[in-house]
């Protein structure tokens, strides 16, 4: 553990250790139980953070109260459910819960924990991270002091526990406190705001274990030519125009096409099935599971440059379009636009080969919020492509810290609650 985080350990309680912060536990008012939380922005993604201690350990209860934060379902599927009753606001983009920890080990300063929800569905999937929303989370561990500045530049190593890959995640400090300059614009967010560069370390085959899980640096699924690549999160990749798309198609006209919906599922699922992917549990998912999932395997549509960047991109979380492109799918694009033989290398222009030496480039993504730049550290050896590192830059805020009332909330949450009142 480093020093940094030693010093700024919170106390054996749980609490956390800013000042400003006492109070911020769990409690009870007026009968109902109330949870700490902060609501935050990270990148393009919205969504809330939790410290680990403020939520119950049995895994039940977590998910109980992460649903009631969120207003998703308490079991079951409501079609149709606006989340009216919590913070989440429809898309995935706006699902987005994050537990933190500190490391247990020197490897890493916190852990991070993902729940991805689905505005309709209680179901909560552990198994991926987002790459948007681990912005946020160095702007949290300043503020509640769990991570301590350093002057001129801080940089905070979380270690994710959905995908067990590392992100170095470095911010400017200038006088070594919490502050942050808001000095940073990203495409699909107004304004500037507090910038962070994430470092992806080793982030090949986060769920496979393989940079192109199916052996082939493209397959073809029912006549459509499809590269399967696994960088940060496992991705297809397909031609615009094999779908009968150009790549230049709104978010809002993407959506009403309900046969492209039908095309890119299929693909999804004949790829998931072929690339081998598997449920947190371990169990391979099934053609319903690949059909209905929320989060893997991603895809995206790809053509040639229509003016500046290197390839043109729509990119789907798989079951909506995306209004600009997720920070895990981007650096998973980019490192396929530099592998030979995939479909994005096709389609890229501009860009150098990749030689045996290591060496670091930039790809510019054009998405329909602008341009999405990912740094990729890699080489070329007879081995095939080494992907040393994917970096990005994204913005974060913090929206409100406070405490959510859980009206219903069971007993034995409520019980959770009452260990905390002395």
């Amino acid at each position: 553990m480093s020093a940094r985080l030693q010093d700024a350990a919170p106390a054996s309680d749980g609490r956390l250790p800013n000042p400003a912060l006492t109070g911020f536990v769990p409690r009870i008012v007026n009968g109902v139980l109330e949870l700490p939380v902060y609501h935050m922005r990270g990148g393009t993604s919205t969504g809330i953070v939790l410290w680990h201690a403020h939520l119950p350990a049995e895994l039940a209860l977590r998910e109980e109260a992460i649903r009631g934060i969120m207003g998703v379902p308490p079991s079951g599927d409501v079609k149709g459910n606006k989340q009216t009753t919590g913070l989440g606001r429809g898309p995935s983009t706006s699902n987005k819960v994050f537990i933190v920890d500190r490391s247990p080990n020197a490897e890493a300063d916190i852990t991070s924990t993902l729940a991805q929800l689905a505005a309709d569905k209680s179901a909560i999937d552990w198994s991926v991270n987002c790459g948007n929303m681990s912005a946020a989370l160095t702007m949290y561990a300043l503020d509640t002091g769990i991570f301590h500045a350093s002057p001129g530049t801080t940089v905070m190593r979380i270690f994710n526990t959905n995908t067990r890959v590392t992100t170095d995640a470095t911010v400017k400090t200038p006088d070594g406190t919490p502050f942050i300059p808001a000095d940073t614009e990203i495409p699909g967010v107004m304004g500037k705001f507090p910038g962070v560069e994430l470092s992806l370390r080793n982030p090949v085959g986060a769920k496979t274990g393989k940079l192109l899980p199916t052996g082939n640096p493209f397959d073809n699924f029912a006549g459509v030519d499809a590269s399967c690549v696994d960088v940060a999160v496992p991705m297809v990749i397909v031609s615009a125009a094999d779908l009968g798309k150009t790549g230049l198609e709104s978010v809002e006209d993407l959506g009403r096409d309900r046969a492209l919906k039908e095309r890119l599922q299929a693909l999804w699922v004949a790829a998931g099935l072929k690339m081998g992917l598997r449920k947190k549990n371990g169990d391979a998912m099934s053609a319903d599971d690949l059909a209905h999932s929320e989060t893997i395997p991603k895809i995206c549509m790809v053509a040639p440059p229509a003016g500046d960047g290197h390839i043109l991109v729509r990119y789907f979380t798989p079951q909506t379009p995306h209004n600009s492109l997720a920070v895990t799918g981007g650096c998973c694009l980019a490192v396929a636009c530099l592998v030979p033989g995939t479909v994005a290398n096709r389609f890229a222009r501009g860009l150098p080969k990749l030689g045996p030496n290591p060496s670091v480039t930039v790809v510019q993504m054009r998405n329909p919020a602008g341009i999405l730049r990912a740094r990729i550290a890699a080489s070329v050896t007879s081995a095939g492509t080494q992907i040393i590192s994917a970096a990005y830059e994204r913005s974060s805020q913090i929206f409100l810290r406070g405490h959510f009332p859980l009206y219903g909330a069971s007993a034995q949450l409520k019980a959770f609650g009452n260990q905390w009142q002395h």
